[in-house]
């Protein structure tokens, strides 16, 4: 299929009265000339885009009322330069959108982690913490209590999703 469209011609791209008048392959700056004769160059590597004018009012060619001795007139232009700030504009706006995208998905990931809060063992019980591959059985059989009265001392506490770091309640003997 080809890339070729209606609008691909420099009569529907450019201004009504502009038409193209070279190519500098070097520096891949396109030139073009307006209707009052003045001359555009287009950003480099940009066919199209944002024209600059270079200078104003050149005769047309071939004309032989023209001295050919009379420097052309360079623009005045009340427009200031445009900083490199100002082309990189797009690009400040979606790094803002993936920062903060960035940001949700941090503050998201944070608050999924529940915090383990301390616990306090009340009389004739030990603080026993909890390490990596702890279940509630072998801590129960490791201290000698069963499995039915270290639920009880320890209301809340769920089997499945034991806490690493977090403390449980071992009942006394």
């Amino acid at each position: 299929m080809s890339r070729w469209s209606q609008y691909d011609t420099d009569d529907e791209r450019l201004p009504d009265g502009m038409q193209r008048i070279g190519y500098d392959a070097d520096t891949q700056i396109y030139t073009f000339r307006d209707t009052d004769g003045s001359i555009w160059e287009s950003a480099p590597g940009n066919q199209y885009g944002q024209l600059h004018r270079v200078s104003t009012a050149l005769p047309r060619y071939g004309d032989d009322a023209h001295d050919a001795t009379e420097p052309p007139r360079e623009a005045t232009s009340d427009d200031p330069p445009t900083s490199w700030r100002h082309d990189m504009m797009p690009l400040l706006n979606w790094f803002l959108l993936v920062g903060l995208f960035l940001l949700f998905v941090f503050w998201f990931i944070g608050g999924a982690t529940k915090r383990v809060s301390p616990t306090t063992c009340r009389d004739h019980s030990t603080p026993y913490k909890i390490r990596s591959g702890d279940s509630c059985w072998a801590i129960a059989e490791d201290h000698g209590v069963t499995l039915e009265s270290l639920l009880q001392h320890n209301q809340g506490l769920d089997c499945d999703k034991l806490p690493v770091g977090g403390t449980v309640c071992i009942p006394g003997v």
